[in-house]
């Protein structure tokens, strides 16, 4: 594509943003699958490691493949909005966001969040970061006052760190009125947006420092391979302070994974229509039926995020969460009924996924800390997937009976 080409739609820049004409004409970035690269002098390399020459030197440093999916998630998060962003495609979600904290944070920080965070980043932030002198400060952020609260009082508080919606209860936050908050605080934001994807919401539109996806779920789409991603738009930050904490962790992606994630965005636009479209049908079966408790989707008039989440979202998203009236055992009991849906974690694939939030993904968290969240012994969480959604009600239908 002719660089100078104005792409006015989302899903084009999806199929062709960040793709470079290959030197030997593949259609498709190649997968290069090279531990380290030639220089055609020993002044070169010298060059190179001294920042005074562009090119690549070590695939854990850089890769044409991990470059072109870095690039293209960059131009998604950033399309319309009249800036530019650097991303850093990292092994998992996990080493993004331990990327992010480590690069941004020192002993005595503490980082204000809110209830219902992914499993993995709540243990890291109760278990991993403290020991390194960095703690969390945990509330319902939904309460704007209590985010005040909190920074009013502890100058300490250095990050607000945000996942809207958040895993696995779908609570939304307003990003706008949270970031314009910590900014008077002199506080950077950060901002997962791995269930909601570009494609849905933006960010970086409402002020945020820094974004966090894990690619292993909508973005790839294909449940092939893992990655995370690290945004941020302090592009000399994010190539000087950021890029070394990053090489030195040793967090990089890998470029047959990086390959499967740009071929999967190719997709998204049309995935995340028809994903939204599916559970936007099961949420309204599931709220009306006798053994379902409650279902937590946005897109339900009754949801108390409602607002929220249309305001700063296109449509409420792919993923929902119910809670059965029998507790457990009919949690139990619902899994192992499942014919065509499958009982697994993870999320993002173009197949319907459900998993037991409390025996799974929050397993590492605390019953008592778990029900404060709202994560409950019976609650199921549901990646809605592209199957027909006849076929997905009437799996439901028939676990549920």
């Amino acid at each position: 594509m002719d660089k100078n080409f104005p792409i006015s739609g989302w899903g084009s820049l999806a199929v062709h943003g960040g793709h470079k004409k290959d030197p030997m004409y593949a259609h498709l970035v190649p997968i290069y699958a090279s531990s380290t690269y030639e220089f055609d002098s020993a002044e070169q390399g010298m060059r190179r490691f001294a920042g005074q020459e562009q090119g690549y030197i070590y695939s854990r440093w850089g890769n044409p493949t991990i470059t072109e999916a870095e690039e293209k998630i960059a131009l998604l998060e950033c399309f319309g909005l009249n800036m530019e962003a650097k991303g850093i495609l990292h092994a998992s979600g996990m080493a993004a966001i331990t990327t992010l904290m480590l690069a941004t944070l020192k002993p005595g920080d503490k980082i204000l969040t809110h209830y219902s965070l992914y499993g993995g980043t709540n243990e890291l932030l109760i278990r991993v970061l403290p020991e390194l002198n960095i703690s969390p400060v945990i509330v319902d952020l939904r309460d704007i006052s209590k985010a005040e609260e909190v920074l009013k009082a502890d100058a300490s508080v250095k990050m607000l760190y945000l996942e809207t919606p958040a895993n696995p209860t779908i609570q939304c936050v307003d990003i706008e009125q949270l970031t314009q908050l910590a900014k008077q605080y002199n506080c950077i934001v950060a901002c997962d947006n791995t269930f909601a994807t570009p494609y849905l919401q933006q960010p970086f539109q409402y002020g945020v420092d820094f974004i966090i996806h894990s690619t292993t779920k909508f973005l790839n789409g294909h449940g092939t391979a893992i990655g995370g991603i690290l945004l941020g738009k302090d592009i000399e930050f994010m190539k000087t302070k950021c890029t070394k904490v990053h090489r030195l962790l040793g967090a990089n992606s890998n470029p047959f994974d990086a390959f499967m994630l740009i071929q999967g965005m190719k997709t998204l636009e049309v995935r995340m229509e028809r994903h939204c479209h599916n559970a936007m049908e099961v949420a309204s079966y599931l709220d009306t039926h006798p053994a379902v408790a409650k279902v937590n989707y946005t897109g339900l008039n009754h949801h108390p995020d409602q607002y929220i989440a249309l305001k700063q979202m296109k449509h409420p998203g792919a993923m929902l969460s119910f809670e059965l009236i029998g507790g457990l055992d009919a949690g139990i009991a619902f899994m192992n009924k499942l014919k065509m849906c499958v009982r697994t974690v993870s999320l993002g694939t173009c197949d319907s996924l459900l998993s037991h939030p409390a025996s799974m993904t929050h397993a590492g968290v605390s019953k008592e800390e778990r029900e404060k969240y709202g994560i409950t012994d019976g609650l199921i969480r549901m990646n809605v997937g592209i199957e027909n959604v006849q076929d997905i009600i009437n799996d439901l239908e028939q676990a549920l009976g």
